[in-house]
């Protein structure tokens, strides 16, 4: 039996950990499609988990662990059991979604039933928490955007709409929201701290949105090879998705560092300047033919202030113990996908682009990790983690 203390934070991290999840594995599928064989803005993730796919396993392993996450915080949330037992029942049905795949040609009706059930599961289960108070707006208001979301892409389908793709993207990134906010706790969070989560999921929700659409976006775009740089300089098609996508990201990690109130101000500053420099190379595209400066100076900082803000978690006396061990292993690995996309560019890697991409989606969890980390602290204990040792004490 998981005791209280450790459960909270298991179901905390499963919670953030969901929509990484679902992202990675969308984005590691598309980059295993050969060029030009698969459009992520008219085509769906089921495609690429589909008998016709390449390695098509990618996706179902991405599935599948993402319906095993949900199905782990259903069981560990503390919320009334009606709303859990109705997430439990759509994570299920993604699992089932993930071992019935659809064929090379035709339809799967386990595929399609599980799925359809599946929606409206993760649709409806927010109204199965509206006996708790501090939970009964959020989960109607919730609940209306999921549905005009699913909406949406019914229309799609049935219609056979050119953004098939995109919506049920959409849908599927929309749905991972509110087991987060219910996993933060069965009270009402402050504003500091409630924004604080919001900024950092908002990175993790744009940029594969914005990667998706930008990619579609240009005649021969081939995710292995092509930077985001490409996507956003002076010669791509349609470049302000991109730029916006970007520009987005990096305010929302300023926003972010502001408000991580258990982060040394050490950690603080790199996080936001690395936010502050990734909006900066977004606003000095890539000219065509050419190098912009300012936007290669930018980007670099960038990299070193988001590989090396946990390590003011690492050296501080305050830190408590797991957290700094856990940080040390988010250094390690984000320093080790960091070398990979260096070797990568200096040597002209064909997988440039894929490590790119997997490196940017990684940098944005430890972020979201703290924010969450720091929401739930704050509701018992409002000293920050950077605090004087008087202050300490005398508690």
């Amino acid at each position: 039996m998981i005791g209280r203390r450790l459960r909270e934070p298991l179901v905390l991290l499963l919670a953030a950990a969901a929509p990484v999840v679902l992202v990675t594995g969308v984005l590691l599928a598309q980059a295993a499609q050969r060029p030009g064989g698969y459009d992520p803005v008219r085509q769906t993730v089921s495609t690429l988990a589909g008998r016709g796919a390449d390695e098509r396993w990618v996706m179902t392993t991405g599935l599948l662990a993402l319906g095993l996450v949900h199905l782990a915080v259903a069981a560990g949330l503390r919320a009334p059991r009606a709303g859990r037992w109705v997430l439990g029942a759509g994570a299920l049905a993604v699992v089932v979604v993930a071992l019935a795949p659809q064929p090379a040609h035709g339809s799967s009706a386990v595929h399609m039933t599980a799925m359809v059930l599946g929606c409206a599961a993760y649709t409806l289960w927010p109204l199965g928490l509206l006996r708790a108070p501090h939970l009964r707006t959020g989960s109607v208001v919730m609940t209306a955007v999921v549905t005009a979301s699913v909406v949406w892409l019914c229309a799609q389908a049935w219609t056979g709409g050119t953004w098939l793709g995109v919506a049920e993207r959409t849908v599927l990134l929309t749905q991972t929201v509110w087991p987060l906010r219910v996993a933060l706790g069965t009270r009402a969070l402050g504003t500091r701290a409630r924004w604080t989560v919001v900024a950092a999921t908002v990175p993790l929700l744009v940029f594969p949105v914005g990667l998706v659409a930008a990619q579609a976006a240009q005649p021969t775009a081939d995710p292995l090879a092509m930077s985001l740089s490409a996507l956003e300089s002076l010669g791509a098609v349609d470049r302000w998705i991109m730029t916006t996508t970007v520009l987005t990201a990096g305010i929302a990690y300023v926003v972010v560092a502001a408000g991580l109130r258990r982060v040394p101000p050490a950690g603080r500053v790199l996080l936001g300047a690395g936010g502050a420099c990734l909006a900066v190379a977004a606003l000095f595209p890539q000219p065509v033919g050419g190098t912009s400066w300012p936007h290669m100076v930018a980007g670099g900082l960038a990299w070193v202030g988001f590989t090396t803000w946990p390590l003011s978690l690492v050296r501080s006396a305050t830190t408590p113990p797991g957290l700094r061990r856990a940080s040390s292993v988010a250094v390690g690995v984000m320093a080790a996908l960091l070398a990979w996309f260096t070797v990568e560019l200096v040597t002209g890697g064909a997988a440039y682009g894929l490590s790119q991409r997997v490196t940017v989606v990684v940098m944005g969890i430890w972020p979201l990790v703290l924010a969450v980390h720091g929401a739930t602290r704050a509701r018992t204990d409002p000293v920050p983690l950077d605090a004087p040792a008087t202050a300490l004490s005398a508690r």
